[in-house]
């Protein structure tokens, strides 16, 4: 196929050293031209001790058409841009067409690597299933310390050095969690870095800037957000009155399963944080019961 190329390149199969570590899935073409890799890295579980196994994180490469074609006539690849998800616990992206947004922009200039950070989406996926195969909630938390920003900045120095050599740098773009991890980066393997890019997650920074105070002001800039939303959709406020007080008395079984009680319906609000948030909630809760 067009896309293997030499090693080094991105678009390429993985040469004997790389072997065991690095291999390749499916490669597709999507509407305009947008070219996908798939990419699995095996990692150790716990970096500081590998005797006690590897994981299989996940990545998805993206090519624009332009450098795809450039590439394929034995042009250089464009420099990489690595995808840090917001969350914790979501995976990255999945990519449709570069018809807008940033990854439109960015694989103008870049070619984009969208991780799954461990944990999550396609890299070792750690769920309340998975956790709860292990009975043990110490052994539960002595697995789940191995999956802090620490580690996963540790997984993309040994995916830099895969991806595109130990002496390369790439440039990482942080999402909310994503730019804690970005800041962990930083601190722990700026030598890798040739840029750090963050959007909406700065963690504390300076002395005195406590968990507490932010969740205090956290608080505050919430309830705003309740008020101006009530203000806007009244008649929502009877709505969720009702619902609470349903979820009170019958906590109701959800299909994919867990719970929903009336503490995580409230959990609802973190909605109101994004720009179409307020329309988002006054349709959901347009027809909250089941007919019938």
């Amino acid at each position: 196929a067009w896309w293997v190329g030499a090693p080094g390149t991105s678009l390429h199969t993985a040469h004997s050293e790389q072997a065991e570590t690095h291999s390749f899935g499916h490669t597709n073409v999507l509407p305009g031209g947008l070219v996908t890799i798939e990419h699995m890295f095996k990692v150790p579980l716990d970096h500081s001790d590998p005797s006690k196994g590897t994981i299989t994180v996940f990545a998805r490469e993206l090519v624009s058409h332009n450098h795809a074609q450039a590439m394929k006539n034995g042009g250089k690849p464009p420099p990489t841009l690595l995808f840090l998800q917001g969350g914790p616990g979501f995976p990255a992206g999945r990519p449709q067409s570069p018809k807008g947004g940033w990854i439109q922009r960015a694989l103008q200039e870049y070619r984009v690597l969208l991780l799954d950070q461990r944990g999550t989406g396609r890299s070792f996926p750690v769920t309340h299933e998975t956790l709860g195969r292990e009975k043990d909630p110490k052994k539960q938390a002595e697995l789940l310390s191995h999956f802090r920003a620490d580690s996963i900045v540790k997984d993309c120095e040994l995916i830099r050095e895969s991806f595109i050599g130990k002496q390369s740098k790439w440039t990482v773009l942080g999402q909310s969690f994503g730019g804690f991890c970005v800041c962990t980066y930083l601190s722990l393997a700026p030598q890798g870095l040739e840029a750090a890019l963050l959007t909406g997650g700065l963690p504390p920074v300076t002395d005195g800037c406590s968990a507490d105070s932010v969740y205090d002001k956290t608080y505050q800039r919430m309830a705003a957000r309740t008020k101006r939303f009530y203000e806007r959709y009244p008649q929502h406020i009877d709505t969720v009155r009702d619902i609470i007080a349903h979820l009170d008395k019958n906590p109701t079984p959800l299909p994919g399963g867990g719970t929903l009680t009336a503490r995580r319906f409230l959990q609802l609000g973190l909605a109101l944080g994004s720009g179409s948030g307020f329309e988002h909630m006054h349709y959901l809760l347009e027809r909250p019961w089941k007919e019938g």
